[in-house]
């Protein structure tokens, strides 16, 4: 009965215009949690704010309260991703064994884990050019910006060679190359059915692999330039 009771007051709040901080939260929440679940049959974003309100259990007008496009949602779930990523680069950077294959491979298989991630990232600027205000993109580039801050440190930490904020460098030459490397891997529909023809099988490049020797090859290179150890 308590179960049912509280159940009921979770579901009156869900149809009510929430008040309290942290009832705006669980709504905000709420709307990238089904923007999440909407990815993984749409991963290019391409759904309506109709359809998210529904899949949150919300209506359209309340997505509004939150969010002022579709596009600000999209670019909440990518950056709640590029924490997730940011996370995990620094758990492993903490290790006491770090070394340069570690961490790629920690940001492949983070790619396999979150499919969605590189198809956003490859849209985000179209995103911020187009349809989200410059409220959103500000504090969205703010929060980035600082978490490679501080990331990019502990790296020139790790790896002596590399000079003050050339760390971030590293990890902003990273990010390109993987969506660069997503866009070659990724064909437009109009060509999925002719990607097994002899003269386009040098466009299926398997990713994960691909990824993992670039970076490899990009992270060496960084680390080495400076110190006198290569050519």
């Amino acid at each position: 009965m308590n179960a049912l009771r509280t159940g009921t007051r979770f579901a009156d709040r869900v149809r009510t215009r929430a008040v309290l901080p942290e009832d705006k939260a669980e709504r905000r929440d709420s709307i990238v949690r089904a923007a999440v679940e909407l990815l993984q049959n749409a991963p290019q974003g391409a759904f309506s704010v109709e359809e998210l309100a529904h899949r949150a259990g919300l209506a359209k007008g309340t997505v509004y309260l939150y969010f002022g496009t579709r596009e600000e949602v999209l670019l909440a779930v990518h950056a709640e991703r590029q924490h997730l990523l940011f996370d995990t680069l620094e758990k492993v950077l903490a290790s006491p064994r770090v070394d340069i294959r570690t961490v790629t491979r920690t940001v492949t298989r983070f790619l396999r884990a979150h499919p969605e991630f590189l198809p956003l990232a490859a849209n985000c600027r179209g995103m911020l050019e187009t349809n989200i205000g410059a409220e959103a993109a500000l504090a969205y580039k703010q929060v980035i910006g600082a978490r490679l801050v501080g990331i990019g440190a502990r790296m020139e930490v790790l790896f002596p060679s590399l000079a003050k904020g050339q760390g971030i460098g590293l990890l902003m030459a990273s990010y390109g190359m993987m969506i660069g490397l997503w866009q070659i891997s990724d064909p437009p529909a109009c060509l999925a059915s002719a990607m097994e023809r002899p003269d386009m099988r040098v466009f299926n490049v398997d990713l994960e692999k691909q990824l993992g020797t670039a970076l490899v090859c990009l992270w060496e290179s960084a680390t080495m330039r400076h110190d006198g150890s290569g050519s």
